[in-house]
């Protein structure tokens, strides 16, 4: 680890969060102008992120798939078979997307990049993290087809002598489809996150269910026309063995779903360590529950020092379930599917890098730090409440042990800093290749879009779908 360059009056400054006094405002690094106008700056790193630009694909891809058929067929004529295809292959993508297994395969084969490739290659393959908007384009263009879908059969039920339970059926599932898609959006998602998640999880499943009753149907009132058995019609039906792998990629996280003993470590009013005896794979995230039917919440988890077996997770009062669990930690909760890689680990393709937190994010960033590459140079800004009081010496004394020069900022002593001009300070001084952020959406977007407009690499969680 190379020392620090920082001037000594700005070192004390940040470690005690006190703001920079008149007298030695000359000495800090200023802020470069921000690049491009305003209003490029707002399209480039706001509003076409590399999330919305995979949705974007995605969507006018099946788009102009649907402006083809109907030049082909013309409105009243459009296949009802393919259209059932182009949902259902739809639907496979979004949730296969969304697997443990395809989400961890992404992540590593991203950490296999040689140490010597471009710098700039690194920079785009570290947005790997933002591959939800594959996720969020098919699921909402499945949708698209399914409308299709629906006014077919709503124009043909007497044409085609289809039952009236089918169409019932139909507009049913479109319902809940609508549903799904309408609270996902992100400010609905936000203000009402519970009902998103009870949703999102138990409308999904209503929905495949209601997706196999319909096709189902079809496939009766098809079969007794032709004079053919059901099963006959199903087989050669894209659509049937989409639904068949749908239903197993929901069902395969399940049947991994088993209870973990964990030894609570009370930090503080605030915070909570969990402690197990499993080991788990570099850079894992591991979501646990105690309703599992209904709400699951993520954390990142490290690996217990020196060796000794097992790991830890760190849990702050950010709401109810956090809340409730902080102040009645259990011994046992649900954990179910794999352990997944998050953003934090896309640091390791880097050589040199920042790492800015806040509260308990020291805790999926101790995961990254106590694993990373034994090569990389990484700096730490940690900016917290009380550091010592709300999470215990032994975090923080981790925190040092692993990086000697991290900068730990008691908000409470000193108030909030400057974190963008802190920041860019050791940017600069360390040579960094890239900055990665761990806070609460609100700071992190800020920071992410303050050093991505200057031209500089940041990454951090962007809470997708």
């Amino acid at each position: 680890m190379r020392p620090s360059t920082t001037p000594n009056s700005i070192k004390k400054d940040l470690e005690t969060g006190e703001k920079f006094e008149p007298e030695i405002v000359e000495e800090r690094l200023a802020l470069p102008a921000k690049r491009h106008s305003k209003l490029i700056r707002g399209l480039r790193h706001t509003y076409f992120t590399v999330y919305r630009r995979l949705f974007s694909i995605i969507f006018i891809a099946n788009a102009i798939a649907a402006v083809y058929m109907l030049a082909k067929h013309g409105f009243r004529s459009l296949p009802q078979g393919a259209l059932a295809n182009a949902a259902s292959a739809n639907f496979l993508a979004a949730i296969i997307t969304r697997q443990d297994f395809f989400v961890n395969a992404l992540y590593r084969s991203a950490w296999l990049l040689p140490r010597r490739i471009p710098l700039r290659l690194k920079r785009i393959v570290a947005k790997v993290y933002e591959h939800g908007g594959v996720h969020s384009g098919t699921a909402v263009a499945g949708t698209m087809w399914y409308i299709f879908l629906t006014v077919m059969l709503t124009l043909n039920i007497s044409k085609e002598n289809l039952p009236v339970p089918l169409l019932v059926m139909t507009y049913v599932l479109l319902t809940v489809l609508i549903l799904i898609v309408v609270f996902a959006y992100p400010t609905l998602r936000f203000t009402t996150h519970n009902t998103f998640e009870i949703i999102h999880r138990l409308g999904g499943w209503t929905a495949i269910a209601l997706l196999w009753v319909e096709l189902i149907l079809i496939a009766e009132s098809f079969g007794n026309v032709q004079g053919v058995s059901i099963g006959h019609i199903l087989v050669r039906q894209a659509s049937f063995w989409n639904l068949v792998l749908i239903t197993f990629f929901v069902i395969l996280p399940w049947l991994r779903l088993r209870k973990w003993e964990f030894v609570p470590e009370k930090l503080s009013d605030h915070a909570l360590r969990l402690h197990f005896d499993h080991n788990l794979h570099i850079f894992s995230c591991l979501a646990i529950s105690d309703n599992p039917l209904f709400e699951w919440h993520p954390f990142a988890t490290f690996p217990a020092p020196h060796g000794i077996t097992g790991g830890s997770m760190v849990i702050s009062d950010a709401g109810d379930w956090t809340h409730n669990t902080i102040q009645n930690p259990r011994t046992k909760y649900w954990v179910k599917g794999i352990p997944k890689a998050g953003v934090l680990s896309m640091g390791c393709i880097f050589e040199r890098i920042i790492l800015v937190t806040t509260g308990s994010g020291i805790g999926p960033s101790l995961s990254y730090l106590v694993d990373r590459p034994k090569y990389q140079e990484c700096r730490v800004v940690w900016s917290t409440s009380a550091p010592l009081a709300t999470f215990g010496s032994a975090i923080n004394d981790w925190v040092k042990e692993v990086d000697p020069q991290a900068v730990i900022i008691d908000t409470r002593r000193g108030g909030r800093p400057d974190l963008v001009q802190v920041t860019y300070q050791l940017y600069v001084e360390t040579n960094a290749e890239a900055v990665f952020v761990l806070s609460n959406p609100l700071l992190t977007r800020k920071l992410v879009y303050a050093m991505e407009s200057r031209g500089i690499p940041a990454y951090g969680p962007i809470w997708d779908s």
